[in-house]
């Protein structure tokens, strides 16, 4: 443990809706907490807001480690969360009210990153029956969701070839999501990851992940869609590796992209910036993550075991990293004895 981190009773707060198993990330996040010499205890979040502060209270903890990412099947209401226990001063890790809602909407992200200089795909924004551009299009073309996670609404239907394709999509995402859309140049070519960690003012850069393929289907568009990130890997399907063959220069700008838009966004103690190498060697932002899955396998935890951080370490420095926008007090001791039920809402 860090010595200026003392040890902390650490609640993980996570979504859990009733019918679902417990996502293995709650226990690998208990047990490197645990490894820390910190104390565990989780809060498992669905759709009713009072319980949420209750059981943070109930639990006396000193710090909540943020994964909740979803609130009452909604994942829009991610920022909610933060801005409830913003609002009742509770300290916790990861990302608050701004960066989560800068990085949720992915015009104003790429607004933002646009601002700062930081390359992204020429795009454009759909409000209804109008439309605007940013920069010169040209097609194939890829249709999201402006507000999306973990590639909701995204899939190899999302990548367009003309404006009737396009307005179709944007017209399904609306029916389908009740969202507006983004579109932006389908870039073809090499997908990398880059995990940032740490403070605003002292961030690092792990080493960058890249996303393999694999036996990809010929003539198929190469989408990052919720199959290739989340089902089990394949001897022959989409796996992450570390990246390699990078050039120096653009490894470079790469970083610098990363940590740009890293403070752009207002990001916290952690994050993944998703990127799109063309095949001219042009690196372009697609999206940053503020609170990206932290589960043993993530892209997070690869680049930090690459950096020689292990997951336990890794757990560490996003404690540290929090840990240093607070002053930790000595809890009184509780009279009672025995261990500290786990808190449910």
């Amino acid at each position: 443990m860090a010595a200026n981190v003392p040890p902390l009773k650490v609640a993980v707060l996570h979504y859990q809706p009733a019918t679902d198993p417990m996502d293995p990330v709650v226990t690998h996040i208990c047990d490197a907490l645990s490894a820390l010499g910190h104390t565990p205890v989780t809060i498992a979040v669905h759709d009713r807001v009072f319980p949420v502060l209750e059981a943070i209270d109930s639990a006396r903890a000193d710090l909540v480690f943020n994964v909740c990412e979803t609130f009452a099947d909604d994942y829009r209401m991610e920022v909610n969360v933060a801005a409830l226990m913003e609002m009742a001063q509770v300290r916790f890790t990861g990302s608050g009210t701004a960066g989560l809602l800068l990085a949720q909407d992915k015009i104003l992200t790429k607004q933002l990153l646009e601002y700062h200089e930081v390359p992204t795909p020429n795009f454009l924004t759909f409000n209804g029956d109008t439309f605007e551009a940013f920069g010169r299009m040209t097609f194939p073309l890829i249709v999201k969701p402006a507000r999306s996670d973990a590639s909701i609404g995204i899939g190899s239907h999302s990548v367009v070839k003309d404006w009737d394709e396009l307005t179709r999509r944007v017209r399904e995402i609306r029916k389908t999501l009740n969202d507006e859309s983004l579109a932006e140049e389908f870039i073809e070519g090499r997908e990398v990851y880059v995990g940032v960690i740490g403070t605003t003012a002292k961030p690092e850069i792990l080493p960058i992940v890249e996303l393999d393929w694999g036996n990809w289907e010929a003539g198929k568009p190469k989408v990052s869609d919720r199959e290739v990130k989340f089902n089990t890997v394949s001897e022959d399907g989409p796996s992450i590796e570390i990246a390699r063959n990078l050039s120096p220069e653009l490894k470079a700008r790469i970083e610098r992209s990363a940590l740009l838009a890293f403070r752009a966004l207002k990001i916290r103690d952690y994050a993944r910036v998703d990127f799109r190498i063309s095949e001219k060697g042009e690196a372009y932002v697609l999206e940053v993550n503020p609170n990206p899955y932290l589960e043993k396998e993530s892209e997070l935890a690869m680049a930090a075991e690459e950096r020689g951080l292990s997951y336990t370490q890794l757990i560490g420095r996003i404690v540290e990293s929090a840990a240093s926008r607070y002053v930790f007090k000595p809890r009184p001791e509780k009279t009672t004895t025995g261990e500290t039920p786990q808190a449910q809402a």
